[in-house]
């Protein structure tokens, strides 16, 4: 089994490779959640609006496996951000995954209107505050919307911002930001929905190592400070590549080609709910 390398940060620890779900439904999470665990995730991603929570439950529950050797994240659907529905919703999501916590709760987008996200957010630091998540977080909140969330919140409260991060969108101005609230960035789409398996930049250096394209884009991110990865899957071999990546280091020469292939393609962009964009 692997052995992941943990991030810590504002009392987050956190495996810094995790297995996403995102478009993973309920019978293909029953599938290959149960190999993606033999394989030696622990960090498992779902979301309210994924509706796959209570496959992603099942697995762990039969996995054998001691519930508190799981890091489970959710995220609350912006349809339940008013502060009653945000809690009556976790409870709904722990029923479903099957626990009495989850490790991090994060508000899935930002939602700025009316009165703002304060009010949300005061009713996310109520979770933790009732056990029901044990760090809290946000997603997809750009630079001006972190700072707020942040301001409200307090230093040291959020744990992390997970946002799409992959070679082809850079996050440098965003990742100074967390890092300066000591947050950790928590990257979907890390493998730019499989536009990096056929890289040459990608391949060539990968043939340095004995890795593939896709294996150096994973490599990549979590090299970096306070970076952690969430890639999807529903095949079983792909799984396996993605989690062995801890076995080799890039050089300084590789990092940089790497950061040169940034060409701003940002894939996530959900009308009416996408931020300005800092990019």
């Amino acid at each position: 089994m692997t052995d992941i390398p943990v991030i810590s940060a504002n009392g987050l620890n956190m495996p810094a490779l995790g297995f996403g779900t995102f478009e993973l439904d309920e019978d293909t999470v029953e599938d290959i959640l149960p190999r993606a665990i033999e394989l030696g995730y622990r960090h498992i991603d779902t979301a309210q609006i994924y509706r796959n929570e209570a496959a992603v439950g099942r697995a762990v529950a039969n996995s054998g496996i001691d519930r508190s050797s799981f890091f489970l994240t959710t995220k609350v659907w912006v349809d339940r951000f008013s502060p009653d529905d945000l809690i009556a919703s976790v409870h709904g999501s722990l029923k479903r995954l099957n626990t009495d916590y989850v490790d991090l709760l994060l508000l899935h987008w930002p939602l700025f209107g009316g009165r703002g996200m304060n009010p949300t957010l005061d009713a996310l630091m109520r979770t933790r505050r009732e056990g029901l998540a044990r760090n809290i977080g946000i997603s997809n909140f750009n630079i001006d919307q972190t700072e707020q969330a942040v301001a409200f919140c307090g230093e040291g409260q959020l744990a992390t911002n997970q946002v799409e991060y992959h070679v082809y969108l850079g996050q440098d101005r965003l990742r100074r930001v967390l890092a300066r609230y000591n947050l950790v960035l928590t990257a979907y789409m890390p493998l730019a929905k499989a536009r990096t398996v056929n890289d040459p930049v990608l391949w060539q250096i990968g043939e340095q190592y004995g890795k593939t394209a896709a294996q150096v884009a994973l490599r990549w991110l979590v090299e970096q400070d306070r970076v952690a990865a969430i890639p999807a899957t529903s095949n079983p071999h792909h799984a396996a590549s993605n989690i062995d990546i801890f076995d080799f280091s890039l050089s300084a020469a590789d990092q940089e080609r790497i950061a040169g292939l940034e060409k701003k393609r940002r894939i996530c962009k959900p009308e009416g709910l996408s931020p300005a964009w800092d990019d």
